[in-house]
């Protein structure tokens, strides 16, 4: 029996400034390794995860231009041939860019499933996101566009919400319709999400034959698709990027797919994914996810923590030591260095913001 083959589209924009000093507009959080326990970026962890996939192909990646040769050396770093790197001129969100994708795809292939997946997202249990993906696919091949929605594991307010028509179950895999997709709730109402099994945090992304998003697009956003094919139309290729023309693709309305499409159309389903997901949001959320030691400190690179407990240490360069210190961020970097409150690291966007 023949499978459809699954191209991974990957996104690779994004500057997680929440994460600096590591993260920087010219060397983004996806560019790093930050977890796991090897040396591999979470641009090379998303790819690789997939490896033990039925039909994969390679995988198509949207970049920003200043950051087209990382991109590229990571891929060679794995052995990977990206069928090709598309260079935004501007962002413009995750409609236009999957738009684009789905274009090259249905224009070079016989309409295969398009994986969407973002370059900066940590996930421990590999084997579940495969067992996941597969029954997506089932869906998919029925013409379904499938969203991974992730069990809530605690009220959190910095998430979107997928709101399935009937509750969610992930020990039976089953996919529901999707209701409605919530903004980022207050605590009180994350609260009341928590403990309602329809409710699932929004993973951003999805799994879908390629024709069949290309329907609804041409059918919600038509404005998208038309200056998509204009902006492919005109691209140059340099080497194995696809600079996507600028005046073309600069008019495209500013939209996330969810708006797009997924809050439009009838043919959105949610499958629950339960499998050690984070997005690598803030360094609390790595020191949550870290492999700690006996005194629940998380440590990278030349770091000597003595009498100090519940720390994320980070020395890039010099050696870092601590002293009878908790519940801190330390990170060290060629050129500055953080020290915060792991509680208050989700703040660190204000500071970068009066750096800038």
């Amino acid at each position: 029996m023949n499978v459809r083959p699954i191209i991974p589209l990957i996104l690779c924009g994004g500057s997680g400034t929440r994460l600096w000093p590591l993260s920087r507009a010219s060397y983004p959080k996806q560019y790093w390794s930050l977890s796991g326990d090897n040396n591999e970026t979470l641009l090379q962890q998303t790819q690789q995860r997939l490896k033990e996939l039925e039909g994969i192909e390679d995988p198509l990646l949207i970049s920003h231009e200043d950051h087209r040769f990382i991109v590229a050396e990571q891929m060679r770093q794995i052995n990977v041939d990206p069928k090709a790197i598309f260079l935004e001129p501007v962002g413009r969100n995750t409609a236009p860019a999957i738009t684009v994708a789905v274009l090259k795809a249905i224009k070079d292939e016989t309409d295969p499933l398009l994986l969407v997946l973002s370059a900066d997202h940590e996930i421990k249990n590999n084997s579940k996101f495969i067992e996941v993906i597969n029954k997506a696919r089932v869906y998919a091949e029925e013409g379904r566009i499938v969203t991974f929605g992730i069990i809530p594991t605690s009220p959190e307010t910095g998430y979107g919400y997928i709101e399935a028509k009937e509750p969610l179950n992930p020990q039976d895999l089953r996919g529901e319709s999707i209701h409605k997709f919530v903004e980022k709730p207050d605590k009180s109402t994350a609260e009341q999400f928590l403990s309602d099994p329809r409710f699932t945090w929004n993973s951003g992304m999805f799994l879908f034959q390629a024709s069949v998003m290309l329907k609804e697009l041409q059918q919600f956003s038509p404005e998208i698709v038309q200056y998509c094919e204009e902006a492919i139309k005109k691209d140059s290729q340099d080497l194995n990027f696809l600079r996507l023309e600028k005046q073309s693709f600069e008019k495209c309305p500013n939209l996330s797919i969810d708006v797009a499409v997924m809050e439009k159309t009838n043919l959105g389903t949610v499958l629950p994914l339960e499998a050690g997901w984070n997005d690598v949001g803030n360094w609390n959320s790595l020191w949550e996810t870290g492999t700690k030691d006996l005194d629940g400190n998380v440590k990278r690179g030349k770091v000597l923590a003595e009498k100090s407990k519940n720390c994320y240490l980070r020395s890039e360069n010099r050696l870092l030591v601590t002293l009878g210190v908790e519940d801190l961020v330390v990170v060290e970097t060629d050129d500055a260095i953080l020290i915060a409150n792991r509680e208050e690291t989700q703040n660190i966007k204000g500071i970068v913001k009066k750096l800038e």
